[in-house]
């Protein structure tokens, strides 16, 4: 009897600990965002990503298909793209280069991401798209500005009276 519950336990405690891993766990990660248009994306131009994905589960990830959608508030914008996971080995990596895709409107626009059949770790990325004309004209206004009141400064600074001591 003693010996029967020592191999029933044995058995049975492997299947414990396993069951407090998941089998398919993947985390995915922005490692760089670029816009076509320099700094700022502006309404025109193209978005595109590097996205690391890492297997933090305990088995391969193999043969599966990895989604992202890059959606505008108002839906305008609304670029999609697969991309195939041939293997990804536990504690491996691989790095995928998504889009690019056009931004067709301004406002806020959010990167969507997701992978069927395994638990997928992702934080959605999101940024404000701009008019070309407010950045122009931000671009102008800022230095005029600045110019300005540095010579407004440069004038008082000249109009006042020394004192001697």
């Amino acid at each position: 009897m003693g010996i029967s519950i020592l191999v029933w336990l044995a058995a049975f405690v492997p299947l414990v600990a396993a069951s407090g891993q998941q089998a398919g766990a993947v985390n995915a990660e922005i490692v760089s965002k670029t816009y076509s248009s320099g700094f700022f994306p502006v309404v025109g131009s193209y978005v595109k990503y590097e996205i690391k994905l890492t297997n933090t589960g305990n088995e391969a990830v193999e043969n599966q298909s990895f989604w992202v959608l890059l959606a505008s508030e108002n839906n305008k914008t609304h670029s999609s793209g697969k991309y195939s996971v041939t293997l990804i080995e536990p504690d491996g990596s691989r790095t995928f280069h998504v889009g690019p895709f056009k931004i067709e409107e301004e406002g806020r626009h959010r990167l969507l991401a997701g992978m069927e059949g395994v638990t997928f770790d992702y934080q959605p990325d999101s940024f404000t798209v701009y008019r070309q004309d407010v950045i122009l004209a931000t671009f102008i206004a800022i230095p005029l500005i600045i110019g300005g009141a540095g010579m407004v400064a440069y004038s008082l600074y000249r109009k006042r009276k020394p004192k001697f001591v």
